[in-house]
This record gives structure tokens, sequence and C-alpha cells, in this order.
């Protein structure tokens, strides 16, 4: 048996979390968690998700703001049970639950839960109308204060002496063609182009013979030159997860959104080694169609009631006329 996550990181798209039920999952703001979640209102470790029994629990992880099960507020440091469908407040940020038998466990979590935090910080400050661009900035040297913007996907920047290269160096200790950087899937790669005094990253030598991640907490020594790495959504991620919790008032706590259109079975997906696929069971013909009711029939003994009642009916009339005349 194994459990969905979705959690809403804009208003068309969803990411699904699926876990399997002998795992503990942290709900929580901090690095270390499954599911990731970069908000203030939500604490480092809020809440986990775990098997009991035939069931799924919530447990609330003694959080500043609280884990709600719909409005119901689970009392700290105890357990909920939850059911497929059911939808779960933390801080003020509502995931949707799906108990899923024989589902897919999500590879690569750690990943994933980045890419979320990722995405999430990154509409926040879209909506503040923050620059979100990678910049490579020159911290020291005689090209102090020169910034070059990482700007498109999967592209390679050149960095040396030469005229030619994206960031020229005047550093007469940089190479002409010194280091390759790609930006990838949220990434800078490094690649030492064979420089004749290398590339320096921290305090390790980069090598010539492959690319390897250049993190924004690490500086690049070119030369005599120093140059920065500088990630607007990985900073604020950075600031986000090292904050104290945001207490939440009642007033600011949002509606649930719309449950997200569950996915069809893909068949043979889901089905084991060995495991038949299950056949397609036909609706009852109730649901398909609906019989029409059927015509009343009218008995002898009801026509003639009815005659009685019309007649009965005229005379009366008739009677009304007459007094009105005289």
């Amino acid at each position: 048996m194994a459990i969905t996550v979705l959690v809403r990181s804009s208003a068309s798209e969803t990411v699904r979390l699926t876990f399997d039920g002998t795992q503990r999952v942290v709900i929580g703001r901090g690095a270390g968690s499954d599911v990731r979640l970069p908000d203030p209102t939500v604490s480092h470790r809020h809440a986990t998700l775990h098997a009991q029994g035939a069931d799924f629990v919530v447990v609330d992880e003694g959080s500043t703001n609280g884990t709600f099960v719909g409005d119901i507020r689970v009392a700290p440091r105890t357990s909920r049970i939850v059911r497929s469908g059911d939808m779960v407040r933390v801080g003020r940020l509502w995931l949707e639950l799906r108990v899923e038998p024989g589902a897919m466990v999500t590879r690569d979590v750690a990943v994933l839960t980045r890419d979320l935090a990722l995405a999430l910080v990154s509409q926040e400050l879209a909506a503040l109308g923050e620059d979100l661009t990678m910049k490579v900035r020159v911290l020291e040297g005689k090209d102090q204060g020169v910034v070059m913007a990482l700007l498109d996907e999967g592209r390679s920047y050149l960095v040396g002496r030469a005229p030619h290269c994206d960031l020229a160096l005047t550093d007469q200790d940089a190479s002409r063609e010194h280091v390759r950087l790609t930006r990838a899937d949220g990434v800078v790669s490094v690649l030492d182009l064979g420089a004749k005094n290398g590339t320096w990253l921290g305090e390790v030598r980069a090598p010539a013979d492959r690319p390897v991640p250049w993190r924004p907490t690490a500086m690049i020594k070119i030369g005599r030159t120093v140059l920065a790495l500088e990630e607007p959504i990985g900073d604020a991620l950075a600031r986000i997860e090292n904050a104290p919790d945001h207490p939440l008032s009642t007033d600011r706590v949002p509606a649930p959104p719309p449950a997200a259109p569950s996915r069809p079975p893909v068949p043979g997906l889901l089905a084991g080694p060995g495991v038949p696929e299950p056949s397609p069971v036909a609706a009852p013909a109730a649901a398909v169609s609906k019989a029409a009711p059927p015509r009343p029939r009218w008995s002898a003994s009801d026509r003639l009631v009815m005659a009685a009642a019309v007649g009965l009916l005229v005379f009366s009339l008739a009677g009304l006329v007459w007094l009105l005349r005289g």
C-alpha cells in the first residue's frame, strides 16, 4: 500500500510524491524533509505520515501553527487517521492525500522535493517582481564588479582572457579560454579547459576531464580573479529555511484548493511481475440508462368515477349561473 501527497505548486501544476507504506514521511520546511515546503508558517519538522495497521495516520510534531485534517486540528504529538481524498493543512499550505494500493513509489524524492521547494519560492519571488536570473559576479581582481547573467538554460558560457569569451577577463594569469560554465536544470557546472594555472573551486582544484557542480557557497578562483555565483531562488530558499516560524492568524488561513484531477490508470504500469491486469467491468444497465416510468392505466371503474365527477362539476356551474341571473 502506498500514499501519495499532492502539492499544488501553481494554479495549473500539481506535484505528486508517492511513498511506500513502510516509510515515515516527514513534512516540513527543513531541507531534510520528504515533503519540503518553504513557507515560514510551516515548521522545520511540522508533521509526519505513516501506516498504522491498515490505515494511514498524520502526526503533528509540535508545530507552531498546527496540523489540520479539513477544519479539525490534530492535537500536538498525537495522530489522526486520514482517508484517501482528505485535505491536510500545514501552516497556510494545503496538501491532498490519496491512498493508492499498488502505486509506483516516487524515485529521487530528494531531487523532486527540492525542485518543488524551488518552484514554490520562484512563484513567491515572481509575484513580488524580483529578478530570478542566475548571475556570475567578479568579487576580486581587475574586473571587480563585472556581472555575467546566465540567461539561457543548457547554454555554455566561456570565461577567459580572449575577447570572444562571454566573460572576458583582463587578468593576465587567466588562460584565453580558461573555464566553461553550463547551466542546466537549475545547476551550474564548471569545466576547466586545461588552464595552465588551473581553476580552484573553493579549496579544491577543479578537474580538467569532467564538469563539476558549482554550489553558491563556493567561490571560483581563476588567476587573481574570484568569481561568485548568485542564485536568487536558492538564496531565498536558504533564508526561508533558516528563519524562525511565523505565527499564522486565523483570518489569513486560505480556503482549500479544488482537488487535483485523478490520473487514469495506465495498463501494465502498476502491475507487478506475474500479476495479471484487471479486466474491465461493464457498468450495470441502471448506470447506463434510466428506464422511463410506466404510463398509468385506467380501469373501467376509474373512468366511471371520472365521468361522474365531471358531470357534477358541470351541474354546479350551471346552478351558479342561474343564481347570478335570478
